[in-house]
C-alpha cells in the first residue's frame, strides 16, 4: 500500500506569492510514488498550479485558543531553546514574542491535525522548510500517531545560524526530536549539521533541487555585446543595487539583464542612472517561469550573476547553469557547488567593487567565455541538478526511511 505524504509550505501552491514555484517540478516527478499527496499552505490561497490528480490542497484556520496543556508544552520548547542562544539578553528579550509565536503555531497546529485524522495510517508529513513549519510539523507529530516519518528540507536561512538575525535557528532543539531526516539542499549544509554535536548526525542527510531538462542549444556567440544577467527579486537580501557599483568600473561594451521586480526595485533605476555610456542596462520586470526560460533559450548570455549575503543553493542559478550558463556568484550558503573554477567564479561575500570589476575583464578575455566552457557548465547540471534525476532518488529516500 502507497504511502500518503504531507507537505507543508509557506505559500505554495498560491499564483500570487510564487516563492516556493519550484517545489511544482518536484510534484510533478514525485506524485506517482505516493497514493496521495496532500499541501498544506500556511495562508489561504487564492489561486493554484495546475498539480498532478492526486495532489489536494487542505486550508486551514486557527482556533482562537489552545489549551493549558498546550500552553504548557509551548513554554518547555521555548525553554528548551534558552541554552543553544549566544545571546541570554537577546532570548529573554524575546520571550514574549516567541511565546506567542509557539502558541499560534501550536494553534495551527491543532487544525492540521483535525483534518489529518481524516487520512488514513502511513503518513510521511513532510516541512517544505527547517524554520517555523518544521516546529509546526513537530507540533503536529507529536500528537499524531497515523505520522510513520517526519522530513524536512533545510535550505539556507534555517540551516546556517549566521544567515538568521539573533545567530540560532528557534526551536531547532525540539525539531530534532521528532524529526527523522532533515536534508539540507547543499553537501555544505549537510557538513554544517553534521558539525553541531548537539544534534543526532544520523538524521541529517541532503538532496539536491533540481530544476527540469529543457530543450538545450547552444546558442552563445563571442562576438554579441557582452551580457551579464541577473534573475531574482529585487530586494536587500539580493544586493542588486552593489551591481552598477561594480559596472561603474568597467571599460568595454556591456549589456546587464534584470529579470525581476521588488521593493527596491526604484532605488536601483536611481543608481543605474550614473552608469557609464559602455555600460546598457535592459529592466525586464517580472517575469513568469516559462518567460525566464525562454529567455535563456533565445539569448546568448556571458555571465548569470549573484550578490546575495545569504543564500541555500539558488533554483535560479540551475536553470541559468541547465542553459550553459556561467555563473558568477557570492561564496555563501552551498553557491560554491554550483558555481566554481569548472563552472565560471566565487567572490568574496564582503567583495569590493572594484575587484569584482576586474573578475569580470579576466573571466571575458579567459577560456572560461566560450562555447565550450558553456558546453562544460551544462554537463555539470546534467550531473548534479537534474530535477528527473535529483526528485526521484528524494522520493525513494523518504520512502525507504526505518
Amino acid at each position: 500500500m502507497k504511502h500518503n505524504l504531507v507537505i507543508l509550505t509557506n505559500n505554495f501552491p498560491d499564483t500570487e506569492k510564487k516563492s516556493e514555484i519550484w517545489l511544482l517540478d518536484e510534484l510533478n516527478i514525485i506524485y506517482t510514488y505516493f497514493n496521495k499527496i496532500y499541501l498544506i499552505p500556511d495562508i489561504d490561497v487564492k489561486g493554484s498550479y495546475k498539480l498532478p490528480s492526486n495532489v489536494e490542497v487542505i486550508e486551514t484556520n486557527n482556533s482562537e485558543n489552545i489549551s493549558l496543556i498546550d500552553k504548557w508544552n509551548c513554554f518547555k520548547v521555548l525553554m528548551s531553546d534558552c541554552k543553544y542562544y549566544p545571546s541570554k539578553i537577546h532570548f529573554f528579550k524575546n520571550l514574549r514574542y516567541n511565546f506567542a509565536l509557539l502558541k499560534s503555531i501550536q494553534s495551527k497546529a491543532n487544525n492540521i491535525n483535525v483534518k489529518l485524522n481524516k487520512i488514513e495510517n502511513n503518513i510521511i508529513l513532510y516541512s517544505y522548510w527547517s524554520d517555523n513549519l518544521a516546529t509546526k510539523a513537530s507540533l503536529i507529530k507529536l500528537k499524531n500517531k497515523n505520522i510513520i516519518n517526519f522530513i524536512s528540507r533545510g535550505h539556507g536561512f534555517d540551516v546556517f545560524e549566521n544567515q538568521t538575525h539573533f545567530g540560532v535557528i528557534p526551536f531547532r532543539k525540539f525539531q530534532y526530536t521528532q524529526l527523522n531526516k532533515i536534508y539540507s539542499v547543499s553537501k555544505k549544509g549537510l557538513n554544517h549539521l553534521n558539525a553541531n554535536r548537539r544534534y543526532n548526525e544520523t538524521k541529517n542527510s541532503y538532496s539536491y533541487l533540481g530544476t527540469l531538462n529543457n530543450s538545450f542549444k547552444n546558442i552563445f556567440n563571442y562576438n554579441n555585446t557582452f551580457s551579464i544577467l541577473t534573475c531574482s527579486f529585487i530586494r536587500n537580501v539580493k544586493r542588486l543595487d552593489l551591481m552598477p557599483e561594480i559596472l561603474k568600473h568597467i571599460n568595454f561594451e556591456l549589456i546587464w539583464h534584470v529579470i525581476g521586480n521588488g521593493e527596491d526595485f526604484d532605488l536601483l533605476k536611481e543608481k543605474c542612472k550614473v552608469l557609464p555610456k559602455n555600460i546598457s542596462v535592459i529592466f525586464h520586470g517580472e517575469l513568469s517561469n516559462h518567460e525566464v526560460l525562454n529567455f535563456y533559450q533565445n539569448n546568448s548570455i556571458n555571465l548569470f550573476a549573484s550578490l546575495s549575503f545569504s543564500e541555500g543553493l539558488p533554483v535560479s542559478m540551475m536553470e541559468a547553469q541547465s542553459f550553459g550558463i556561467p555563473i558568477m556568484s557570492t561564496d555563501v550558503g552551498g553557491c560554491s557547488e554550483i558555481c566554481n573554477n569548472e563552472t565560471g567564479f566565487l567572490i568574496d561575500k564582503n567583495f569590493v567593487a572594484k575587484d569584482v570589476a576586474e573578475k569580470i575583464e579576466k573571466f571575458k578575455s579567459s577560456n572560461k567565455n566560450t562555447i565550450t566552457f558553456h558546453n562544460q557548465c551544462r554537463k555539470h547540471w546534467e550531473e548534479n541538478f537534474d530535477a528527473e534525476k535529483n526528485y526521484k532518488q528524494f522520493a525513494e529516500s523518504i520512502l525507504n526511511l526505518n
